[in-house]
């Protein structure tokens, strides 16, 4: 009977540590009903679903508070998802409230990549004009 009941320990120590909501403070991701109530009240417009779906900007207010709740908690926005009450359900798109994490993320600016792409560039052509220069002196 003992490894039995090892056996049920175990199981049910592997449902705690996987779900997050049975888990509570110990495992997984905690967010609160005031994180979630700010997420709904600066991102409403993008999340209602009588608005039309768009994203919302990077620098916004909206990204702003999601990438601050968000912080290296990777579940953040499925955490504040099952928070959600029946009614926000029916007024709130779920896949929206999943986007946000990605639709959120800064991205490297591209006059950083610009400058990098020119300076390759610049070096190539200087590669190639003295290789130029070499071939015709060899020719020569």
């Amino acid at each position: 009977m003992l490894p039995g009941k090892v056996v049920v320990y175990f199981l049910v120590l592997t449902i705690i540590s996987v779900d997050p909501v049975v888990g509570g403070c110990c495992f997984g991701t905690k967010c609160t009903n005031e994180d979630k109530m700010e997420i709904l009240n600066t991102c409403a417009f993008y999340l209602k679903k009588s608005n039309p779906a768009s994203p919302p900007p990077r620098g916004g207010q909206c990204c702003q508070v999601v990438r601050r709740l968000q912080g290296n908690k990777g579940s953040m926005m499925v955490c504040i998802l099952k928070l959600l009450t029946h009614e926000e359900k029916e007024q709130y798109d779920s896949i929206r409230i999943l986007e946000l994490k990605s639709q959120c993320v800064l991205q490297p600016s591209s006059a950083s990549f610009d400058e990098v792409k020119n300076h390759e560039l610049l070096i190539l052509s200087n590669y190639s004009y003295t290789m130029y220069n070499f071939w015709i002196s060899y020719i020569s």
